[in-house]
């Protein structure tokens, strides 16, 4: 059997765990692991059989498939065009770019390899999302009429986790898009946003705000709304409901059990999970499989660098109403 290896570029949160679930899967060998931190790249390594590289080593590997880019997101673009000038396939987190025309120019620069770049929107391989979105195209509930997506994270960070953040609307909410886009398999014709500091005030001396409330009209008609915040006092909050012409559709919030208790007292459950490591961690799994699947079999990824650059068209649209207090039109 063919060996595969791939190159991880980040050994933090969300590099580790794609590297985790790359050795689970089998398919790939992970050869490098690459990050600023020695010693965070060398703890990495040594879980999962890699060696410690630097940026140019690990890109002048002529023998490696696949590069996977999980560093902040103002590197993703650099790395990109690096990519670009080897055969690999490249997994890369969201966003191409904080700058649409550098995402735009990043993702041309593969021209008819275009189809090797996928990009992590995990949300589109959760399971109940998936069977959600089979309901939708069954035809269960009929003409998609409202759509509601709540998102919002446990706990908020401090300002200074904002400072090299392009923030909630472009780094958070687009996953929120994406999964619209993909779900309803339609897109935005208009956006119109409410967005305030409402928990932490001191987020507007770094011109960044907590809590937005978003509507989408797209282009066959559907109103979505899209609820984000960086507070939930109960966890990591995650609702789906799709308002159909014959019904409605719906996911709830997952938790770490579903043992319900009911006494006289009172009817206690479990918190939802605190995080999305927790709550996604099968959509996390299935897209590095995907990725894997692409690599081996040369089949087209998804999502790819142009759901990408849809998503992030949006969310700037979404940004420039925020601003100027008016619907955008895209």
């Amino acid at each position: 059997m063919t060996q595969y290896r791939a190159a991880l570029f980040g050994a933090g949160e969300m590099g580790t765990t794609h590297a985790h679930n790359l050795m689970a899967d089998g398919r790939l060998s992970l050869a490098y692991v690459v990050d600023p931190s020695r010693e965070r790249a060398e703890a990495l390594a040594a879980a999962t059989g890699a060696r410690v590289a630097g940026v140019d080593e690990a890109f002048a590997d002529p023998d490696i498939a696949a590069h996977i880019i999980a560093t902040p997101p103002r590197t993703h673009a650099d790395y990109l065009d690096r990519a670009a000038r080897t055969r690999a396939h490249v997994f890369c987190e969201k966003p191409v770019d904080h700058d649409l025309p550098r995402a735009r120019a990043c993702l041309a620069a593969f021209g008819a390899r275009a189809a090797v770049v996928q990009i992590g929107f995990n949300r589109r391989f959760d399971p109940d999302f998936i069977a959600l979105k089979g309901a939708l195209g069954a035809g269960r509930i009929g003409r998609a009429e409202q759509v509601l997506v709540i998102s919002r994270d446990a706990e908020a960070p401090p300002v200074e986790g904002f400072l090299q953040s392009s923030g909630l609307l472009k780094e958070t909410a687009v996953h929120d898009f994406d999964l619209i886009r993909w779900l309803l398999e339609d897109e935005v014709a208009e956006v119109f946003v409410m967005g305030d500091a409402l928990i932490n005030p001191d987020y507007l001396r770094v011109d960044q705000i907590d809590t937005t409330t978003t509507t989408l009209r797209m282009r066959r008609g559907t109103h979505v709304t899209v609820l984000n915040s960086l507070r939930a006092a109960w966890g990591y909050d995650q609702r789906l409901e799709v308002m159909g012409s014959l019904g409605q559709a719906s996911v709830g919030n997952l938790a770490p059990h579903q043992v319900v208790l009911s006494t006289a007292d009172g009817i206690r459950g479990e918190k939802p999970h605190q995080g999305y490591f927790q709550r996604y961690a099968a959509a996390y799994r299935a897209e590095i499989a995907a990725f894997a699947t692409a690599v081996t079999t040369g089949a087209a990824v998804t999502p790819n660098g142009q759901d990408g650059i849809r998503a992030s068209e949006v969310a700037e649209a979404a940004l420039l109403s925020w601003r100027e207090g008016r619907p955008i039109r895209l």
